[in-house]
């Protein structure tokens, strides 16, 4: 039987064996995978080996042909399907370490059933494979922190291991800082921080009700649940506007945490909802006139000025065309 032979990299030392093996047979659930480990159809430095075998640089990992030409007439189908785009247009910021993207609107970060192949984990990857000698067999690129579907700007992608165990690290420790801009319904007229606990909920939006004390629950998350993780946000106006007859408030979002949908239930439980976030009780303007449906974008990521990975203090993204349609109609004072 001819077999193919994989040499284990820096990247991939300490890691599981069956961990690595779906990279390679990503069609075979993992009970095939283990099966044919027991078959000796996969074999590690010439021998038979269970799946938790911790494998270390300059191990030899060895699978049967047949094994992978399945697999490769599965991915040849999904690549049919999946063309890869050109990511250059979105670069910010690139280097061995890290891949910073600016993110456009309502393109998915992770993949789904509905993505096709073209979230932004899925192109990252593609491009990744393509222009990346193969050092390792399992390391593969990632999102390094959350950015929602229809949230624009900064999003950060991983390029070594080092990258992504950095970052991981920092961006917990809060050391990393994530400034938006945001668009809010309302006149905010001074600096606020909020602090409340926050979880996602099952509360759709026809119960969603006009009291404050109903405004703390939401479609997705639940403000000042009992249960919830504390999410902390300080928020500064910048400018004021009205946005066909409503009071709208151009503001900086700082965020010292990254609870899902943070800002959006944060700010409408305040009273100040991102304009024309409808799941989070704002009025709905018209999407098709300037193309989204709320508006806030990641604008700057703060660095430690003495990293490891070279990265600058300060990464910006400039705003979209749609966002600075509204900002123009709203007729706010020039952003800078």
């Amino acid at each position: 039987m001819d077999f193919t032979h994989f040499i284990a990299g820096k990247d991939d030392d300490g890691r599981r064996l069956d961990k690595i093996l779906r990279r390679f047979l990503q069609e075979d659930h993992l009970s095939v995978i283990y099966k044919s480990l027991r078959n000796g159809l996969i074999k590690v430095n010439g021998k038979k080996c269970e799946g938790n075998f911790r494998v270390s640089e300059g191990t030899d990992i060895q699978i049967a042909n047949v094994l992978l030409q399945k697999n490769d007439t599965a991915s040849d189908t999904r690549e049919q399907n999946s063309p890869l785009k050109a990511l250059h247009d979105f670069i910010i910021f690139k280097n061995d370490a890290i891949l910073i993207l600016n993110k456009p609107y309502d393109i998915p970060v992770q993949p789904s059933s509905s993505s096709h192949g073209n979230s932004l984990s899925e192109l990252v990857q593609a491009e990744y494979e393509a222009n990346h000698e193969k050092t390792s067999l399992s390391f593969r690129t990632g999102p390094l922190h959350r950015l929602d579907r229809k949230t624009t700007g900064l999003i950060a992608f991983s390029q070594n291991l080092e990258g992504a165990r950095w970052f991981s690290e920092h961006i917990q420790s809060h050391a990393i800082q994530k400034v938006y801009i945001a668009i809010l319904e309302g006149n905010l007229t001074e600096k606020q921080v909020w602090e409340e606990r926050i979880e996602k909920s099952g509360v759709s939006n026809e119960q969603l009700a006009g009291s404050r004390a109903q405004r703390g629950k939401f479609h997705t998350v639940e403000v000042n649940s009992t249960n919830g993780k504390i999410a902390h946000t300080e928020v500064e106006p910048v400018s004021h506007g009205v946005f066909l007859g409503k009071d709208v408030t151009l503001a900086c979002v700082l965020i010292k945490t990254g609870r899902t949908h943070q800002i959006r239930a944060q700010a409408a439980f305040h009273g100040f909802p991102l304009l024309g976030d409808t799941a989070y009780g704002s009025t709905q303007i018209d999407s098709k006139r300037f193309k989204q449906e709320f508006f806030l974008h990641a604008a700057e990521l703060h660095f430690p000025h003495d990293n490891p990975l070279g990265l600058p203090e300060t990464i910006k993204a400039p705003i979209g065309k749609e966002f600075l349609k509204i900002i123009e109609n709203s007729h706010f004072s020039p952003y800078n």
